[in-house]
């Protein structure tokens, strides 16, 4: 079972020009009229202003765990020995580089941890200087999980079973933590407004879902999504990778399959198609078949790009086919450059950096 929540912020921003070509200028110069602006905008806040007003926003909420800080490529604060009450430290780090890297990056990822009512939660915020017209400013992602769910330091996967099973017959333990996630969205979401009131604030989705997955591929390590648009995206998976997870969403699909009363769930594919919900496939169990979970997966990856939307396609060829003036603009979800950097976060406990992981860097 997986907690996943979304809010985007859009703020203000001017549309960046691109420079004329050689028979623009002479156009122009006969009198014509030439149409320089790109499809990209330029935010008129700058990115770490967000960043710092989601901070705030947190502080509100009581989330003072710092994970990580990244400014593109680099590495600018984690927190390797998972040291709590630690986000002080993370805003002295970005201070301390403010000056170095001024407007002249392309995103900036904040990643923080939470728990609360039983949930253990990743608020990651992603800030672009400039993005396209149609995307947001910034992405603050959300995921979360039933702590006394997850897999303990040094428990074998027969002890992790034996352990949850007797927990996940009980429906009302999932829609307690589903109220509980859904109000944390909804507070951050009218914290954030309160913290940006020029901007637009949208809560996109706090939902609940339970991953369906081909019987053959449920013990198999996942591999995070990494573009906070694609319909898999879930940023707890980013910093707590768990081989355990798809077990998991096996066990629970199959106690829920047989309950009277079911939780409210969306069963997805692994890519994030939506099957249908608990109800609906315990009255239709064909919704949520094999052939249909592979259905469903290929009508999202039918260009062998692991889920890429139309949309992601036709934005990767503009970032190709029209470079704008300095060239720093493009879709932020786009994982073509991915530098495959610092990997994710050690779920064994300490907080510790795996380095061979592949999520360290930036888009």
């Amino acid at each position: 079972m997986r907690l996943v929540g979304q809010i985007h912020i859009t703020v203000r921003g001017d549309v960046v020009l691109r420079d004329p070509s050689w028979w623009e200028k002479v156009k122009r110069g006969l009198g014509s009229r030439v149409d320089l602006e790109t499809d990209e905008m330029k935010n008129g806040i700058e990115a770490t202003a967000i960043v710092d007003a989601v901070r705030r926003a947190l502080g509100r909420l009581g989330v003072e765990n710092a994970l990580s800080l990244v400014i593109d490529d680099t590495v600018i604060f984690q927190d390797t020995e998972g040291k709590p009450d630690d986000l002080p430290d993370l805003v002295l780090a970005l201070s301390e580089h403010a000056s170095v890297f001024g407007r002249g990056f392309r995103e900036l990822r904040f990643a923080a941890e939470h728990e609360e009512a039983g949930l253990r939660l990743v608020i990651e915020t992603r800030a672009r200087t400039r993005h396209r017209k149609d995307e947001p400013a910034a992405i603050v992602s959300v995921g979360g999980r039933l702590g006394e769910l997850e897999p303990k330091r040094g428990e074998s996967a027969e002890i992790y079973r034996s352990r949850v099973e007797p927990l996940i017959k009980d429906p009302t333990r999932f829609e307690g933590a589903r109220h509980a996630f859904e109000s944390f969205v909804q507070r951050l979401e009218g914290g954030l407004a309160a913290m940006l009131p020029d901007a637009e604030v949208v809560e996109k989705k706090a939902e609940t879902r339970l991953v369906r997955a081909p019987e053959g591929a449920v013990t198999a390590p996942e591999r995070p999504e990494n573009r906070p648009l694609a319909p898999a995206y879930d940023p707890y998976l980013h910093y707590y990778p768990s081989p355990m997870g798809m077990v998991l969403d096996a066990m629970i699909f199959s106690s829920v399959m047989h309950m009277m009363m079911p939780p409210s769930m969306m069963i997805v594919s692994p890519l994030g198609a939506p099957l249908g919900s608990v109800s609906e496939v315990q009255a239709r169990p064909e919704l949520a078949s094999e052939e249909q979970v592979a259905h469903a997966d290929a009508s999202l990856s039918d260009d062998g790009h692991a889920g890429r939307s139309g949309q992601d396609q036709a934005q990767d060829q503009d970032d190709h086919g029209q470079a704008s003036s300095d060239g720093d603009g493009g879709a932020w979800w786009d994982d073509s450059g991915d530098s495959g950097g610092g990997g994710g976060w050690d779920d064994g406990g300490g907080g510790g950096w795996d380095s061979g992981g592949g999520d360290g860097g930036l888009d």
